[in-house]
């Protein structure tokens, strides 16, 4: 019988450290030139009475967990800030248990809190996911074991079922899906100014430099202006991309899917586009959150569906959510450890019971939230290989060079530990190591949670909570 680990939480830090990006990175409304990662480093205590630490982090960009009308970044920042403080209240009341049972009895009081003070889904869920996420490195390094061998034995207390639906083997190398941005230059000759860092900066720029073969292009709701763009974002991939597959991000920018049908049955025909239409895996998210799990999506979905799949991400606010959107004919969901573990988990055994039902394989999409070294890039690449995902968004190479914030002792650690993640560079940081389109996932699937030493506490900023909102919020007025 497994012998599965039992946790009391004992204290809790949060940290923050300010990254900036090398061109600013718009998508939906949003413009993002800086953000804030929240960093958390929970001690816990096993029922034998060892102590030791979890850690886990994610970024906080503007305007995605919350795009309501009058919403700020530094409102985002404060509500998600929030949300991690009412989130620890709830798992320090609990008894020491597996970090399954301390999920299942503490989140939904966590929310609970977090609806009471207007918070949204995906706020609300965001404190829990940080927490489960340190609890679960804990785990991993209380054990010893890869998070892949956590859920394959059951070491999370998730369900002895759970580890006959995974792979046999977590994704080696995972093949990176880049993200063209709405600002993003698409040519070498297109104005702009350039950062002139060595790295690729245009679309062109990346096919050459990356060789990648994946691509996830954003696209607003101005018709016209997104029919431009694909059209010369296809000149680029059909011309030099070999042959790639594309995904396209809607990120609300649609009132209704209606309105969107409509821009399809534009786009689709459209002679330029043909190419780009055809290699098309799936469209994500094209309709605001508030008007996409309603009975009126049904027969436009339908329409839509009938083209390429549609899938959900910012709709993703519980549990619930994916029998919601499968109901009503969406064809898949994202994986994205900001909003939590356990809910990417939850949308994998769905997925496993469509199957079953010897019905098409709903897809599990793993996005990116723009993640950098160290934490919050290595834990969301750990569970998409856990789960066998074959590639994943990524941006956070591309709009940050993580490098750049962390200490050198950082820097060395993890050059020396994850040698096939990350290669220096003449005359500047150290930056993800992308070889003809993917990233090496050696070290991750064999250390833990996805990392071994700890990050540089010394050199991150303490978060006070419930005071660290104000901090938060003066950090990201004075860095814009």
């Amino acid at each position: 019988m497994v012998n599965i680990p039992a946790f009391k939480l004992r204290e809790a830090s949060v940290f923050s450290r300010q990254v900036k990006t090398r061109m600013p990175f718009r998508f939906g409304r949003a413009t993002m030139t800086q953000m804030p990662i929240l960093h958390l480093k929970l001690t816990v205590e096993t029922t034998a009475g060892r102590i030791l630490n979890g850690v886990s982090a994610c970024g906080i960009p503007p305007l995605w967990f919350d795009k309501g009308a009058t919403q700020t970044h530094a409102d985002n920042i404060y509500n998600l800030s929030l949300s991690l403080r009412l989130a620890l209240d709830q798992y320090f009341e609990m008894d020491d248990a597996p970090v399954w049972f301390l999920h299942q009895n503490a989140e939904p009081a966590a929310r609970a809190s977090a609806a009471a003070k207007g918070l949204n889904e995906l706020t609300a869920g965001f404190g829990p996911a940080l927490v489960d996420a340190a609890l679960i490195d804990a785990a991993c390094r209380y054990t010893g074991v890869t998070l892949h061998m956590a859920l394959k034995g059951n070491l999370l207390g998730y369900g002895e079922d759970f580890g006959a639906l995974m792979p046999a083997a977590p994704t080696a190398r995972m093949a990176v899906r880049h993200t063209v941005g709405l600002l993003d230059r698409i040519t070498d000759a297109d104005p702009g100014d350039p950062v002139e860092d060595g790295l690729p900066e245009t679309l062109e720029d990346v096919v050459r430099h990356y060789k990648v073969k994946f691509f996830k292009i954003k696209i607003s709701g101005d018709k016209s202006e997104s029919i431009d763009r694909l059209r010369r974002i296809a000149a680029v991939l059909d011309g030099q991309a070999g042959d790639y597959r594309a995904t396209v991000d809607g990120n609300e920018q649609f009132h209704d899917m209606g309105e969107f049908a409509d821009f399809v049955k534009i786009a689709a025909p459209d002679p330029k586009l043909r190419e780009l239409w055809r290699r098309t895996l799936w469209i994500e998210q094209p309709v605001a959150r508030g008007a996409s799990l309603i009975d009126a999506v049904t027969g436009p979905l339908r329409e839509v569906n009938a083209f390429k799949p549609v899938i959900i991400d910012e709709s993703d606010g519980s549990d619930e959510a994916v029998d919601r959107a499968f109901a009503l004919g969406y064809r898949g969901i994202t994986a994205k450890n900001c909003k939590g573990v356990f809910r990417t988990l939850h949308s994998y055994r769905r997925i496993k019971a469509v199957e079953a039902e010897g019905k098409p394989s709903p897809i599990l999409s793993s996005e990116d939230l723009t993640n950098a070294p160290v934490v919050p890039l290595h834990q969301d690449l750990c569970v998409a290989a856990a789960l066998g995902i074959r590639h994943s968004e990524r941006n956070g190479h591309h709009y940050i060079i993580g490098f750049d914030v962390l200490s050198p002792k950082e820097r060395q650690d993890a050059l020396s530990e994850f040698p096939s993640l990350y290669r220096a560079r003449p005359g500047g940081h150290p930056i993800v190591r992308i070889d003809d389109g993917y990233m090496s996932l050696e070290e991750i699937n064999r250390n833990g949670f996805g990392t071994l030493t700890e990050p540089d506490w010394e050199s991150l900023e303490p978060v006070r909570l419930p005071d660290a909102p104000a901090d938060l919020i003066e950090e990201s007025r004075n860095n814009p």
